[in-house]
């Protein structure tokens, strides 16, 4: 069906959502668990996608020496023929707070099968150095890390560093361990807020809280010349992401954030 691959990429934007969270975390503002909306913005008919609607729920928490990630996706997928096609998928991942060591693991089940399953640790010699990411499953796949690859939290703190100087373009190497394309590289534009438009409204929580749009592209391994897909979205200052676009060639979709939650952070 057109969401080959869907299914991950999809989650690709709540781990994308994920990260920006846990780096929150990890800087000592609260944690959080935020519900999103999901549904379909447009497809075309090559896609195998007549409609998709869906749920997810985003949970971090931070110990005093790594954050933690939690986090379910729930779609049902209709197809021009046949019955909907329900699709959950499962990740989690933790990150030491230097960026130098991160774990994953994570699955997708459709109608009831488990189709997908990775998991594994990552390591880098250094900040700013390469490294390697060893999988236990699938058992004994290894995958270099080149120089300047960054895990999810350690980038986006460079992203929320970059937006708060007001800077533009940055792009970067990132390992998410999310699919099979797991090393991308992305390149982010936080727009100026003269040029962001009108902002959705925030969930009661965030309520005074400085926000940014941003344009967000990811480009697999080797492939520089167009993006595998690219969001748009909202994001507040304490790392909360808010409503997003996330755009495949064959099909868009939309997350909208519909209610989030604050919990207190470690006494460390």
């Amino acid at each position: 069906m057109g969401c080959k691959g869907g299914g991950g990429r999809i989650a690709g934007l709540a781990l994308l959502l994920a990260a920006i969270a846990a780096e929150a975390a990890a800087g000592g503002i609260a944690p959080h668990r935020a519900l999103y909306e999901v549904g379909l913005v447009s497809a075309d008919p090559s896609s195998g996608i007549d409609a998709l609607s869906g749920a997810a729920v985003y949970e971090w928490s931070s110990g005093c020496d790594r954050i933690v990630v939690n986090r379910e996706t729930r779609l049902s997928v209709q197809p021009p023929d046949g019955a909907p096609v329900s699709v959950r998928v499962e990740f989690s991942a933790w990150e030491r707070l230097d960026g130098l060591a991160y774990g994953f693991a994570g699955r997708t089940v459709r109608n009831g099968v488990e189709t997908e399953a990775r998991s594994g640790t990552a390591r880098l010699a250094e900040a700013g150095g390469g490294g390697e990411a060893e999988y236990s499953r699938p058992r004994g796949r290894r995958l270099p890390l080149e120089p300047g690859t960054m895990f999810p939290a350690a980038w986006i703190r460079s992203v929320l560093d970059h937006a708060g100087a007001g800077k533009g373009m940055l792009t970067s190497r990132v390992f998410f361990g999310e699919d099979d394309d797991a090393l991308l590289t992305a390149s982010v534009l936080v727009l100026p807020e003269r040029a962001a438009g009108d902002a959705p409204e925030a969930p009661a929580a965030l309520d005074g809280l400085a926000r940014w749009r941003a344009q967000f592209a990811f480009f697999d391994e080797g492939e520089e010349a167009l993006p595998a897909f690219e969001t748009t979205e909202w994001f507040y200052e304490n790392g909360v992401g808010g409503d997003a676009v996330l755009a495949f060639p064959e099909f868009t979709i939309r997350y909208r954030l519909r209610a989030v939650k604050l919990h207190d952070p470690p006494d460390c």
